[in-house]
């Protein structure tokens, strides 16, 4: 019996031998595998992040572009509405001094109707003194006219004051009258 038991045991060392290196192999490379699988889903998690990430940054330039784009034209059309207003001034404030004696009779007859619309104008003169300035500028703030403290033609227009300065306009042809002694010839 004893020749039995060493000859099992021989046996079951030899089988031990034999497969146990080919047994370790294959829980060795599940192992691996599985290390693999993980670091592809990690690469693959990584790689949509990114992708998000650079998606995001794209949109953040768009509405920056856009935001600066809207910015722009604001002061475009800010800088436009401004020349736009001094130029209007400027041919207000011309007007006036170059109308002479029309321009003192305009300007009585808009202190007379600043007078009687409530405003103070001071003396009714037909000089454009600080009180009629004041006054033109109260009236066109109550009246929702842009405020330059001239009479301009939307003041004077909107406090029914006709201005003289259309009348000095002369027609574009002049009207003749038909010669008689060309007409019989």
């Amino acid at each position: 019996m004893h020749k039995f038991a060493i000859i099992g045991s021989t046996l079951a060392l030899a089988v031990t031998w034999s497969f146990g290196p080919a047994l370790a192999q294959t829980t060795t490379t599940d192992k691996m595998e599985k290390k693999a699988e993980r670091a592809a889903d990690k690469a693959e998690r990584a790689a949509d992040k990114a992708e998000r990430s650079a998606e995001k940054a794209a949109d953040k330039v768009e509405d920056k572009a856009d935001a600066t784009k809207d910015t722009m034209k604001d002061k475009a059309v800010r800088a436009k509405d401004k020349v736009k207003d001094k130029f209007t001034h400027a041919k207000d404030k011309m007007r006036s001094k170059t109308d002479g004696r029309m321009s003192m009779n305009d300007t009585r007859a808009a202190q007379e109707a600043l007078k009687t619309q409530g405003m103070d104008p001071g003396p009714i003169d037909g000089r454009m003194g600080p009180r009629t300035r004041a006054a033109v500028s109260d009236y066109q703030r109550k009246n929702d006219l842009p405020v330059t403290g001239m009479l301009d033609d939307a003041t004077m227009s909107k406090l029914n004051v006709r201005s003289s300065r259309t009348s000095d306009v002369p027609a574009a042809s002049p009207t003749t009258q038909p010669d008689p002694k060309k007409q019989t010839q």
